[in-house]
C-alpha cells in the first residue's frame, strides 16, 4: 500500500537544494513561479502548471529562479502498487502540465487535509488520493497518443461549460455543440480529460464557489445560485464531495 511521509504546501522566497539521492517517491506541484530541478542528468524547468513525479534512488537537486510556492508530498510503495499504472512500474522521472489544474490543486489540498489529520480512515482516504493524481499525471502524459479531432472535441466542451457554468448544461446541449450523439460526447470528454462533463462541471462551479467565499457579503445561498447550483442543499452535497469539507468549514478556513 502506498505509504505517505510527508505532504505540504510552502512557499520559497529563495531555494536551492543540492545534489543527493532520494529514498521516496516525489510529487511535486508548483502553483506559482519558476524552478529548476536537476533528475540524474537532466536540468527540468518547472513552472505554474507543472507536476513533476521522482522516482525513489533518484539523484535531485534544484535551484529557484524566483519567488514560488509548490505542493509535495513524498511517499513509499509495495511492489503491489506498481504493477497499478505504468508511471510507477518505468522507474524513470516523469514531468507534465496539467490541464485540469485547479481540480488537480483541489485534490491535493484534500490529500493533505487527511494525511495532517491523522483519523481511522485517513491511510485508506490518502492512498486512493494519491493514486488518482498519479493516474493524472499518467494520462496527462499519455493524451498526446488520443487523435486530434477528440482532443479539439474536448476542448471546444471545455470552453462551453467554463462559458456557461451558471446555466443549467445538460449533455444534450453538448451533443449540439458537437454534432454528435449525447453519449458520443459525453464519451470523447471523458476520454481526454479522465471526467465526464457533469464531474467537470461540478469542479468549475466549486472552484468559482471557492473565489466568491472570500466575499463575506455573500452567504451560502447566494453563492450556490450565482455558481448555477439549483439549491442549497445539492450545492452542499456537491462541496463537499469534491473538496472533503462543508462549504461552512470552509468559510471558517478550516481547511484551505
Amino acid at each position: 500500500m502506498i505509504k505517505l511521509y510527508t505532504c505540504y504546501t510552502k512557499e520559497y522566497p529563495k531555494w536551492e537544494m543540492s545534489r543527493s539521492v532520494t529514498q521516496y517517491h516525489i510529487l511535486l506541484v508548483i502553483t506559482r513561479g519558476k524552478v529548476i530541478y536537476w533528475v540524474g542528468d537532466d536540468s527540468v524547468l518547472l513552472q505554474k502548471g507543472d507536476v513533476i513525479f521522482i522516482p525513489a534512488g533518484s539523484v535531485r537537486g534544484g535551484t529557484s529562479l524566483e519567488e514560488h510556492q509548490r505542493y509535495a508530498t513524498h511517499f513509499t510503495l509495495e511492489d503491489s502498487d506498481r504493477q497499478l499504472l505504468p508511471l510507477l512500474t518505468e522507474n524513470r522521472y516523469c514531468k507534465t502540465a496539467i490541464s485540469g489544474f485547479d481540480y488537480f490543486k483541489q485534490r491535493f489540498m484534500l490529500l493533505k487535509h487527511h494525511w495532517l489529520m491523522k483519523g481511522p480512515y485517513s491511510d485508506t482516504a490518502c492512498y486512493a488520493i494519491l493514486l488518482e493524481l498519479l493516474g493524472i499525471i499518467n494520462y496527462e502524459r499519455d493524451k498526446w497518443k488520443l487523435p486530434a479531432k477528440k482532443l479539439e472535441m474536448a476542448e471546444d466542451m471545455k470552453v462551453y461549460l467554463l462559458e456557461h457554468y451558471k446555466e443549467s448544461v445538460t449533455l444534450d446541449d453538448l451533443a449540439r455543440l458537437t454534432g454528435r450523439t449525447p453519449n458520443h460526447a459525453s464519451h470523447v470528454f471523458k476520454s481526454v480529460t479522465g471526467l465526464s462533463p457533469i464531474e467537470y462541471l461540478h469542479h468549475v462551479r466549486i472552484a468559482k464557489a471557492k473565489e466568491l467565499m472570500f466575499d463575506k457579503m455573500m452567504t451560502i445561498s447566494d453563492i450556490a445560485e450565482e455558481t448555477g447550483f439549483c439549491d442549497q442543499a445539492y450545492f452542499n452535497r456537491v462541496f463537499r464531495k469534491v473538496t472533503g469539507c462543508s462549504p461552512t468549514a470552509f468559510m471558517k478556513g478550516r481547511i484551505d
